[in-house]
């Protein structure tokens, strides 16, 4: 469907809140000095020890769209707000304000500036399918469903990791996604994600707050008096 398939940039970005960590995490000189498939899998063995420790996550964040369709890319910012295990609130800022909620198996797109809402209710295969592109799932588990591979440019520079799709509902959907995580503290700072049909959606995450407390009224939107259009995807994924 043409709208799940607009919020999968939104969706992707669930992807690193489940790969910060409560505290900063020590330097592990000895994955530095691994190569090859051991180093990628001890890479991959310390994000999956982090993601267990996310409670919340606040965070601002920057966008940046690249599309055959735009003259020039387009920038966006705002907050993100996290709490396990599925809770999650896109506050955009600039250059217009939208707010974009998840919650159980339903996703809301509200514009105040519009008075206008978008309520997505979305079917059992498609909250899975959502959970693999928006890594949910553990890491590991994600090479099931994505080829992984480990660039290391030294120094102080980020690892880079590299997942292509594998399977066929995955492949209609996207090319590539790009994570840059910090060697020190290891938490992705940058994704990158690549659809299909070249078009291109950039994150960077900065001044982040892990575990503490988020009022439930983040996760609930007063739509009272809004224009609320329901759409309903749960018979398919399209």
């Amino acid at each position: 469907m043409k709208v799940l398939r607009r919020l999968l940039p939104l969706l992707i970005l669930v992807f690193p809140a489940f790969l910060l960590t409560a505290d900063p995490a020590p330097r592990v000189e000895s994955i530095d000095a691994l190569e090859g498939g051991a180093k990628l899998h001890a890479v991959i063995d310390r994000v999956v020890e982090s993601q267990h420790a996310v409670r919340t996550l606040q965070a601002e964040f920057m966008q940046l769209k690249h599309s055959e369709l735009l003259l020039e890319a387009v920038e966006s910012s705002g907050v993100f707000l996290f709490r396990a295990p599925d809770l999650v609130r896109w506050n955009y800022l600039r250059p217009d304000s939208m707010i974009v909620l998840f919650t159980d198996d339903t996703v809301t797109t509200y514009h105040p500036q519009q008075s206008r809402a978008e309520r997505l209710k979305v079917s059992g295969k498609q909250r899975r399918f959502v959970r693999v592109i928006a890594g949910t799932q553990p890491l590991d588990d994600l090479t099931q469903n994505f080829s992984v591979t480990l660039a290391d440019p030294g120094g102080e520079a980020p690892y880079r990791l590299t997942l292509r799709p594998v399977t066929s509902m995955l492949k209609k959907r996207l090319r590539s996604v790009e994570i840059e995580i910090d060697r020190t503290l290891f938490l992705p700072v940058v994704v990158d994600y690549t659809e299909v049909d070249g078009d291109s959606t950039r994150y960077e995450f900065r001044n982040l707050v892990i575990n503490a407390p988020i009022d439930d009224s983040e996760f609930r939107l007063d739509l009272a008096g809004v224009r609320l259009q329901t759409l309903d995807a749960s018979s398919g994924v399209g």
